[in-house]
């Protein structure tokens, strides 16, 4: 059940360095459930209302996936994913993308009790295709790896597998035994891997038989070859973030493991760049965030252990350390988003616990916080990884999270709920889905090759270069032809709206002007009579 409040909460401190200090907090609503959420929740406009929604699955004993209205709480849809001899274990964080190119949004959920993959209608929960699967834990990602204009959409398996479905049909493309006595716990990032425009895909294990070597694997996306793999030191859970850390004009692929140990390997072939290990992170479950934490033109590294929250430097030095010595950070991880107006990205996080903390990016100073289990009044525990954006368009940014308590075997007694919680009066720059973006990259930071490559086609060419306030796409064509251009964001939202135009030359220079753009990850569609081809443009500020 729903119910509203409004609870203003003054915080006034202020750090060593006199920061403007977040003054206040305002809980805006919050909303009932029989379990807890796991994972990270994903927010998008699936009913062309001009509002977002908020999507998330919950636990076994209340097995239903929510679409609830992000301006004021209310149910849009829930759809119990149980069946008469399974519940409907929904802890994966779910993707919201148009799935057919229809112009409307799609929910896709992995379930795990219930071994099924779901993609619901946004506009109403209902059912448009389902999947059976081996169960999953792992975050489902979307993209076109074999470059005939269709979607794919990957996950991990228990049984360590991996399986591609149609995104269109749900229909099981294929499916790869990547290591067997193991689970696929982490997401499949997509990225180009081998420079041919094409999006590969890299995964790593979660042995079940604590003597067997955990590995990364790398796999070509269009044939599933595999590149290369890389033996690590322990489990891995969360998976992958990319950026170009030593600015090579390639990208590193970093990631965390149970061992402890941090580690940056060069993508193309897992060349291991540098590590980071400390004893007294105990494990290192989380993605790790990549952002310009300080706007000095360097990545930073920001993830959590099992007492601590750690920003490293593009280098893997120390850039801060954040300790809660009675409490346990979320190993969902981190969002960002800059909530004071100081230009500057702030960190926020969730705790066993209960509370919602925010700390400055430069400094690791704590900016704020909220403690949503003394506001509940009973035990709330928050295993899930906040969204951040004005929801209620009220200027102000909001958080979104969800906790709860959960115990099994006997899962009877379990509870939930869902907050937003207003915040600051900052920018708002928004994370509305776990690990960022729809490729799971968690980065705000990437300057690789996946912005910056050529793509041979029978019948057009693309190139695309980046100046400092211009994104340059230049295609070139077999033969005058006529083409319509469509710009799209990663939630498949129409930036631009399409445009006919005649190649001059057999070439056309489509300019795209980075001040009036935000950053992130776009797709620009290339039509023509014969022939449909898509670009992948992220676009840094």
């Amino acid at each position: 059940m729903k119910k509203n409040i409004s609870l203003l909460v003054s915080i006034v401190f202020f750090s060593i360095y006199n920061s403007i200090i977040l003054s206040s907090q305002e809980i805006l609503w919050w909303y009932d459930l029989k379990d807890s959420a796991f994972g990270q929740a994903c927010a998008g406009d699936i009913d062309n209302d001009n509002f977002y929604e908020i999507v998330f699955g919950c636990y076994r004993n209340d097995s239903c996936v929510y679409a609830l209205n992000s301006e004021d709480g209310s149910l849009l849809w829930k759809y119990n994913t149980s069946t008469t001899t399974r519940e409907g274990c929904n802890d994966v964080a779910p993707l919201i993308f148009d799935v057919n190119k229809d112009g409307a949004k799609e929910v896709i959920v992995p379930s795990s009790c219930n071994p099924t993959t779901f993609c619901f209608n946004g506009s109403d929960g209902s059912l448009l295709w389902k999947t059976p699967t081996r169960g999953s834990d792992s975050p489902p990602t979307i993209g076109d790896l074999d470059g005939n204009g269709d979607l794919e959409i990957l996950h991990g398996e228990f049984g360590g597998y991996v399986i591609c479905i149609d995104a269109k049909t749900g229909r099981n493309n294929w499916e790869i035994l990547v290591q067997p006595k193991s689970w696929i716990q982490t997401a499949p990032t997509l990225i180009d891997l081998n420079g041919d425009g094409l999006l590969d895909f890299i995964v790593a294990t979660w042995c079940l038989n604590p003597n067997d070597t955990n590995w990364v694997y790398a796999y070509r996306g269009y044939d599933q070859k595999l590149l290369w793999k890389k033996p690590v030191g322990g489990t891995v859970y969360h998976g992958f973030s990319i950026a170009d850390l030593d600015d090579d004009k390639s990208s590193e692929l970093i990631f965390g493991d149970y061992s402890g140990t941090l580690y940056v390997l060069k993508s193309a072939t897992g060349e291991v760049l540098w590590t980071y290990y400390d004893k007294d992170f105990y494990y290192l479950g989380s993605p790790v965030t990549i952002a310009d934490l300080n706007n000095d033109g360097k990545c930073e590294l920001i993830f959590t252990t099992a007492f601590s929250v750690v920003c490293l430097g593009n280098n893997g030095e120390i850039f801060w350390k954040y300790n809660l010595f009675n409490d346990f950070p979320s190993f969902r991880g981190v969002a960002l988003s800059d909530l004071d107006s100081d230009g500057i990205l702030d960190v926020v996080f969730g705790t066993k616990q209960g509370k919602v903390i925010i700390l400055d990016g430069t400094t690791g100073t704590q900016i704020g916080s909220i403690d949503l289990q003394a506001h509940l009044g009973k035990e709330f525990s928050i295993d899930h990884a906040p969204l951040i954006a004005d929801f209620n368009k009220d200027n102000k940014p909001d958080i979104f999270i969800v906790g709860g308590k959960t115990t099994y075997p006997d899962f009877t007694n379990n509870y939930g709920r869902a907050y937003l919680i207003s915040f600051g009066h900052g920018s708002s720059k928004e994370w509305i889905m776990f690990q960022h973006d729809e490729h799971r990259t968690s980065s705000l930071c990437r300057k690789d090759n996946s912005s910056n490559f050529v793509k041979e086609h029978k019948s057009c060419q693309v190139e695309v270069s980046e100046d400092f306030d211009k994104i340059n796409v230049l295609i070139k064509f077999n033969e005058n032809i006529e083409f319509n251009l469509s710009l799209f964001d990663f939630l498949g939202r129409t930036v631009e709206q399409s445009t006919h135009y005649t190649s001059n030359g057999n070439e056309y220079i489509y300019g795209i002007n980075k001040s009036t753009i935000s950053s992130g990850i776009y797709y620009l569609g290339i039509y023509t009579r014969n022939f449909i081809e898509t670009v992948l443009l992220t676009i840094l500020n």
